[in-house]
Formats: structure tokens, sequence, C-alpha cells
């Protein structure tokens, strides 16, 4: 089933329009990056909840997959697509994150957002690669 995209554009301007509306423009990016920073908080204590194996495991799936998220750039930039511009983002995203600049206190919160990231962008990055045709 094939959407419209003007029709999508129109639902996700209306959507945006309400949210903004409920929660008042001043206060937009406040929630948003309460909210965040809520996530990354309930994030790391279930990582640390489940334990030190588990915390360890994040940590480490979160850098395999970020090299895995710059392999799939480096495959779609190399196949004529256009992947700078992510790879450029979600590195620093994904640095800040895990390097504890911004984020949440101590503890695995950080790294579990910043899984949370990679996971995503890796994600969007197949979706490219699928969509970019093999040079001949």
């Amino acid at each position: 089933m094939r959407r419209n995209p003007v029709l999508v554009a129109w639902a996700a301007g209306l959507l945006l329009a309400a949210a903004v509306y409920a929660v008042g423009p001043e206060h937009l990016v406040f929630r948003i990056l309460d909210n965040l920073h809520y996530a990354g908080w309930w994030l790391g204590e279930v990582v640390a909840r489940l334990g030190g194996v588990t915390a360890e495991a994040v940590r480490a799936l979160a850098i395999g997959i970020y090299v895995t998220f710059v392999a799939l750039g480096a495959a779609v930039e190399q196949r004529g697509g256009h992947a700078k511009g992510a790879l450029f983002w979600v590195s620093v995203g994904f640095w800040l994150l895990a390097g504890g600049v911004i984020g949440f206190d101590e503890g695995y919160g950080r790294w579990a957002m910043a899984l949370v990231l990679v996971i995503i962008a890796a994600l969007s990055m197949t979706a490219r690669l699928r969509q970019v045709r093999s040079p001949v």
C-alpha cells in the first residue's frame, strides 16, 4: 500500500501543531529534552538492574552496531547514495553520549541511549542501501 506523501506531511504537521499547543510553544524544547533525559535514566536503571554482564553487553552492542552503521554508510556512499550527513550527525551524537559529554548521570543510561541511536541509524542506513543501485 503506497501512502500519499502530501497527506502524510499534512497529518504530521497537524499532529505536531497539536502537540505544541498541548505542551505550550515556550516549553516544547524543554519537554523534549526532559523526556529524553527521563528515557535515558529509565534505560540506565533497567540495564543496571539486569546486572553487570548486561551492562557490559549494552556497551559492547552500542560500539559494535556503531561500527556496523559506519560500514553501511560507507557502502551507501560507494554506491552513489547520500550518507555523509547521517554519518556525521550520528557520529557526533554517539560520541557525545558515549563520552558522557551530554546525557545522563553515571551509569549505563548514556550507553543505552547511544545503543538506541545507532540501532535506529543502522536500520535507516540498511534501508538506504537497499534503495541505491549497485554500480555496474
